[in-house]
């Protein structure tokens, strides 16, 4: 798993922490529990998280089975460097991190991290926390 997707589990993970243990005038606790439970995105985070800190979690049963990485296709490349020296070099791997939850279902890690986003904006706007 890549330390950015760690980060960012940790960080949507304190998030909902920081929220619960300062509640609003216009949500509660039990508010933010229930907006994490409805999001296939943030339990994957809030799973991710609890996982890499705790190596096994107890106070919960997970959503989340794996995070696992896939590499896009490779190809050669010509550099055009004017010296017609006909060197190529090898294309970068990128790898694409799928989050695989116990329903077998696998989601984009970007996706998830993408939509976590969006889903604590639209909470954050529902109880007046942003403008």
């Amino acid at each position: 798993m890549s330390d950015s997707l760690f980060d960012l589990a940790v960080s949507l993970t304190s998030l909902k922490d920081w929220l619960k243990e300062h509640p609003g005038a216009s949500f509660s606790s039990s508010n933010v529990e229930a907006h994490v439970a409805d999001s296939i995105a943030l339990t994957a985070f809030r799973d991710i998280a609890n996982d890499g800190k705790h190596r096994v979690i107890r106070k919960y049963t997970p959503q989340t089975m794996n995070v696992s990485a896939s590499a896009t296709d490779s190809f050669q490349v010509i550099a055009i460097a004017g010296d017609d020296s006909g060197a190529s070099e090898q294309a970068k791997l990128f790898y694409r991190l799928k989050v695989i939850r116990t329903d077998r279902s696998r989601h984009r890690a970007t996706n998830l991290g993408h939509d976590a986003i969006r889903e604590w904006q639209t909470f954050m706007k529902a109880h007046e926390l942003v403008v």
